[in-house]
């Protein structure tokens, strides 16, 4: 009897594959990589900000990742493969690179691939106020584009441990499932 038992307690044991967590009305879904937890959180008033999720690690309140969405009326006139060569061109890459650089120093910018959307990666570290005694952060953004809307992703980390922790929003990037 023990030898029948002992493996079906550790078949118990192995935890099951983490379910996407969806949102109906974007039709993105979520699958949080083994040591994190995906919570959907309330949209970002105001605007029109939707489809929010959390991806931490247990007991992280400041750090971790967050998925959105937002519409983008403009994507809907241009097919997929339109907006992934704007994603491509050097113009698009400096207007993004010059509306984050008001908030960022920026570190890097690269092409994004996600399945079949290029979108645009860029790291940068929040520019702090003189005086300013909280931790350095630095952030890894993602923004992927589609006719329906733009689904965007930051990762926020200290800057100690950002690189360390690549292969980690690496895996939250591979788990998101676009519409």
């Amino acid at each position: 009897m023990t030898r029948l038992l002992l493996p079906l307690l550790l078949l118990l044991a192995i935890p099951a594959a983490a379910e996407p967590l969806r949102d109906a009305v974007s039709g993105l879904a979520v699958t949080a990589p083994p040591g994190t937890v995906a919570t959907a959180a309330p949209a970002m008033p105001p605007g029109p900000i939707r489809a929010v999720f959390d991806i931490r690690r247990p007991g992280e309140t400041d750090t971790g990742c967050r998925v959105s969405t937002v519409d983008a009326p403009a994507n809907v006139f241009l097919t997929q493969e339109e907006l992934n060569q704007r994603s491509l061109s050097a113009e698009y890459q400096q207007a993004m690179a010059a509306q984050l650089s008001t908030v960022y120093d920026l570190v890097a910018m690269n092409v994004v691939a996600h399945r079949s959307i290029a979108g645009l990666g860029v790291v940068g570290d929040i520019i702090r106020q003189p005086g300013d005694t909280s931790p350095a952060v630095r952030s890894l953004l993602v923004f992927l584009d589609t006719p329906l809307q733009r689904v965007m992703l930051a990762c926020v980390a200290d800057q100690a441990t950002f690189n360390d922790r690549a292969t980690e929003f690496e895996a939250i990037l591979d788990g998101l499932l676009m519409p």
